[in-house]
């Protein structure tokens, strides 16, 4: 039995425009009651108010870490949503890139600590120049890396970052001591919505869309972006940032 298509070119149009409509609406939407809980359950988890037991402490560090589950669902789809529009605004201004991860570093600062991950960056060939670059983007990418590192690496576990400067662009590193990739997956870790079958099993949760966003991010950036991994071992991601525009 064949199907024929009932819509016309420009029903199909419209009807990606209503999605990516209703997409963009929602998630705006979404992110002030989910960064009204983030903010709460931080104040809770500081102690600032009363010490916690470990079964509160427990349940506390669960809801922050679903809570911030669901603000990168938020803002993985606003991403994509404006990626697949052609619609990566750029505003290229001066910027330390070191004080961006710096930031980045600190804004993941309770996420660190709930997942007892230890955290280390490190400069090598400085001091770095100030670069042309897009500090909002930069900072999105550097979360979609890090915050995978954190999630994918467990208590205990380690990551790494570091920021070197070469001849004609800054590269940037963040590796991990988690569970790697396999060969297998080498091929589709950046595509969109790929989760490899390791990593669904240590975190159930997740879009497979981070990576996907941090290539375009990057690209979009005259960048480049890659990585090194062993299953079992842990994985390094790396981009680089030209020097000059």
């Amino acid at each position: 039995m064949k199907f024929r298509n009932i819509l016309g070119k420009r029903e199909k149009v419209n009807i990606d425009t209503i999605q990516s409509d209703f997409v963009t609406l929602a998630s705006h939407q979404l992110r002030t009651p989910l960064s009204a809980v983030k903010w709460y359950t931080e104040i809770l988890l500081s102690e600032r108010y009363g010490k916690l037991n470990a079964k509160q402490r427990e349940y506390l560090e669960e809801m922050y870490r679903s809570n911030e589950r669901a603000i990168n669902l938020v803002n993985d789809l606003l991403d994509v949503s404006r990626i697949q529009e052609g619609q990566i605004h750029l505003e290229f201004r001066p910027t330390r890139v070191e004080k961006v991860i710096e930031e980045v570093i600190d804004n993941l600062e309770t996420l660190i600590r709930v997942s007892k991950v230890i955290i280390n960056f490190e400069i090598i060939n400085g001091p770095l120049p100030e670069i042309e670059t897009d500090q909002e983007k930069l900072k999105r990418i550097v979360v979609n890396l890090l915050s995978n590192s954190i999630k994918y690496t467990g208590a205990a576990g380690k990551v790494r970052l570091s920021v070197e400067r070469k001849p004609n662009d800054l590269l940037i590193s963040v590796e991990d001591s988690g569970v790697g990739i396999s060969k297998a997956d080498y091929s589709k870790i950046f595509k969109k919505f790929f989760r490899g079958d390791n990593v669904i099993k240590v975190t159930p949760d997740g879009t497979g869309l981070g990576l996907f966003i941090a290539k375009s991010l990057v690209e979009a950036m005259d960048g480049k972006i890659g990585f090194e991994s062993l299953e079992g071992k842990g994985t390094r991601f790396f981009f680089t940032l030209p020097l000059t525009q």
